[in-house]
């Protein structure tokens, strides 16, 4: 049973070093279906988890998603989030996303993050307006027989939409850089995104995405959004670092959302994501 357990934690910490420990699960999936090209747009239940200034386009919902990162039954994400918005005090999020690695019901290893954010307008008239929004993100890291250790992340960003039709975002996440571990302290990424988004026709999206780890590579992602009826949408990407493809449909029906998101890998098996939404 020890060596079991010794396994499968080696192959845990291999899974996650694909995507650094609190960076890159893509925990909305919408955004999974476009390949996670939504910084500029992020205008859902999830919006936190992308760029906190979107909570103020997302008005009152909540959702929770569920998938097994690359398909391995060992590898659990879960996740919850909603806005609430406000006539005065601008919009609120919250978002708690949960990966757990489990064997023989033994809990290997399990990251959490607990996330509450604000968003407001900085501009608003007839042809443009510029929004604002921050978040603080607390990091829980444990490890069987190991103990837990948390720290605290702070995000921020911006979300501009000029005449309605093209969205700029801007997100730095991890700004005081929060640290994990005592003798070997191992950095919470740090991340620049930018992002660019078209919308040519009513009920179709186009956008662009640049995303930084300070420590990493760049990564090119792009994604489009096609509603092809008031109550169905499509969705499709394709992302490099790793090359990765992406499509995802959504349904509503009287404030419910219920989406479904593929995404391949370039070496691990493909991923499926399922969210429950409901917008009031």
């Amino acid at each position: 049973m020890k060596n079991r357990i010794l396994l499968l934690t080696i192959i845990s910490l291999v899974t996650v070093s694909c995507f650094a420990m609190f960076n890159d699960y893509e925990p909305s999936s919408r955004a999974r279906g476009m390949s996670g090209a939504v910084t500029s747009f992020s205008d859902d239940y999830s919006a936190i988890f992308y760029n906190p200034a979107g909570i103020k386009y997302a008005g009152s919902q909540v959702g929770a998603g569920y998938y097994k990162l690359f398909g391995n039954d060992f590898s659990e994400i879960t996740t919850a989030s909603g806005t609430f918005a406000t006539s005065k005090f601008g919009s609120f999020g919250f978002g708690v996303l949960s990966h757990n690695v489990e064997y023989y019901d033994v809990n290997l290893m399990t990251e959490k993050t607990f996330s509450l954010g604000h968003s407001f307008y900085l501009n608003k008239d007839i042809h443009s307006e510029i929004s604002f929004g921050y978040s603080a993100n607390l990091y829980s890291l444990s490890y069987h027989e190991l103990g837990e250790q948390i720290n605290l992340g702070v995000n921020a960003g911006v979300i501009a939409v000029l005449h309605q039709r093209t969205r700029l975002g801007f997100m730095l996440k991890n700004i005081n850089k929060p640290t994990m571990g005592d003798e070997h302290r191992y950095e919470i990424p740090q991340q620049l995104a930018l992002g660019i988004s078209y919308i040519p026709y009513q009920g179709v999206i186009t956008a662009i995405d640049l995303k930084k780890n300070f420590e990493g590579d760049t990564e090119l992602r792009t994604g489009v959004e096609v509603e092809i009826h008031p109550l169905m949408c499509i969705r499709a990407g394709i992302r490099n670092n790793p090359a990765s493809y992406s499509f995802g449909a959504s349904f509503k029906i009287k404030g419910m959302m219920l989406d479904y998101a593929l995404s391949t890998h370039s070496v691990l098996d493909m991923t499926h994501h399922f969210a429950l939404g409901y917008k009031f």
